[in-house]
């Protein structure tokens, strides 16, 4: 799609701990559908990746407030308040991956082609695999977590993280059932009705 975005992925090479100090800024500032609902609600969330070569880092933050955070552990995290990403690591392999968490932790994620006949991924223990940590402050939430290539090597074996490979995907900030409903996308969508699995939208994915 002509208006689709790039994001640029920092890749790490020296102290861990200040990674995001100088990574590009992935914003989610498109809000197709905010004539939807009573209020015009459009949370400020940015999103930030990195890698090492042996994971993908990714962190996300928000100021959204009045949070709703229903969903505990593994489960649809989608009607809480909630960020995702959504990932293509293979441009030869359709099959994409879907990475949703609200602010206590909970996660969903599943594998597949299109929103239906998706199966569902990493159910036990994601916490430990994908390092999820989230936490709640005065003027929002941020997530963490980090991807090993050794995982999206069950779906996609012929990928690595070399420098210059080129992956598709999106972020996404939402809330369907939060106080103020509320749908937020990196890499523009122009559908009439609220979707966030539409491949043929997502961005690219520089490593």
């Amino acid at each position: 799609m002509s208006d689709a975005k790039t994001y640029k992925v920092k890749r790490i090479t020296g102290n861990m701990s200040k990674w995001r100090e100088d990574a590009s800024a992935a914003v989610i500032d498109c809000f197709p559908w905010s004539a939807m609902g009573a209020v015009d609600y459009r949370p400020k969330t940015c999103a930030y990746v990195a890698t090492d070569g042996s994971r993908l880092f990714i962190y996300m933050e928000t100021d959204e407030s009045e949070l709703r955070t229903e969903t505990k552990g593994f489960g649809f995290v989608h009607t809480d308040s909630c960020m995702e990403f959504y990932l293509l690591p293979d441009l030869k392999n359709p099959r994409y991956l879907n990475w949703e968490f609200n602010p206590a932790g909970a996660m969903y994620l599943s594998v597949g082609t299109e929103r239906k006949n998706r199966e569902i991924a990493a159910r036990e223990n994601y916490q430990e695999l994908f390092l999820v940590q989230t936490r709640v402050h005065d003027t929002g939430w941020n997530l963490e977590f980090s991807i090993p290539l050794s995982f999206l090597r069950l779906f996609c074996p012929s990928i690595d993280f070399s420098e210059g490979r080129i992956m598709r995907g999106n972020f996404y900030k939402c809330g369907d059932n939060t106080v103020r409903p509320h749908y937020g996308c990196w890499s523009p969508i122009s559908l009439l009705q609220p979707d966030f699995h539409c491949p043929d939208f997502f961005g690219t994915i520089q490593l």
